[in-house]
């Protein structure tokens, strides 16, 4: 699999020498990753059923950890190029509602995957 490059800070597609970088294997597994747990459910048009449920799951004033947890496992498990989630971690700070999400995976090739990520609730 290959794919476009984007710049891990502003999202930007990434220009050297006048040509498009490009990822393959692990580091275009994690760009699609990171990519799909920042979608947010219903912001695309064109599939308004595709992306993280956020507004409906973590950003209300109870949210359900458990419902949270289930909506990015399966975002991370229905990710191409991902096989197996070996672990899976979560904290959520109610006072500065920060939801903290770690995890590490098992890529197409074999190889581990790791990701962190903070959600601002």
């Amino acid at each position: 699999m290959i794919d476009f490059a984007l710049d891990k800070k502003s999202h930007d597609l990434i220009f050297e020498d006048f040509d498009f970088q490009v990822f393959d294997e692990i580091p275009q597994i994690m760009q699609n990753l990171n990519i799909r747990l920042r979608f947010f459910l219903g912001e695309w048009f064109l599939n308004i059923l595709e992306g993280v449920p956020y507004y409906e799951a973590f950003f209300i004033k109870n949210p359900n950890l458990i419902f949270a947890d289930a909506y990015l496992k399966n975002e991370i498990l229905t990710t191409r190029g991902i096989v197996e989630l070996t672990e899976f971690e979560t904290s959520f700070d109610a006072k500065k509602r920060i939801y903290k999400v770690k995890f590490s995976a098992i890529g197409i090739s074999g190889e581990p995957l790791f990701n962190e990520m903070e959600i601002f609730i």
